[in-house]
């Protein structure tokens, strides 16, 4: 797939609105979680990098609701419909895709429960090392 956005502000100007709008309530999200992640733009989409791994993008291609993609990048096998021994999700806000890739979807920007449940959640998860 080529690179149709070169920087976060390139794939912003792209998003209509109330996508737009979608996208920023998780890009500050993932903000308030870790500001020491560095903000990129793979695979068309603002994606946040720790310590060189790929760990959370944002999917906002489709129709269907803004999601932010959890993982370990593309270095790490992964099992599709293998279970998972990440344990810090006590409210159930992701929907699991491998043992090692997770999505949850944007919570409304006035929800500040949501939120601060989906700043735990991408906490937990950017401390998670599977088989560790």
């Amino acid at each position: 797939m080529a690179d149709r956005f070169r920087t976060v502000e390139e794939f912003l100007a792209a998003q209509d609105p109330a996508r737009r709008a979608e996208v920023d309530v998780l890009r500050s999200i993932v903000r308030e979680a870790d500001p020491q992640l560095v903000e990129t733009v793979k695979w068309n989409s603002p994606n946040y990098v720790l310590d060189g791994v790929d760990r959370l993008t944002v999917n906002a291609a489709g129709r269907g609701p803004v999601r932010l993609i959890l993982h370990f990048g593309t270095a790490r096998a992964e099992q599709a419909g293998g279970g998972s021994a990440f344990d810090g999700d006590p409210d159930g806000l992701l929907t699991w895709h491998s043992d090692i890739r997770a999505s949850l979807t944007a919570p409304a920007a006035d929800d500040t429960a949501a939120r601060a449940a989906t700043v735990e959640v991408i906490r937990a998860w950017l401390a998670f090392e599977p088989g560790a």
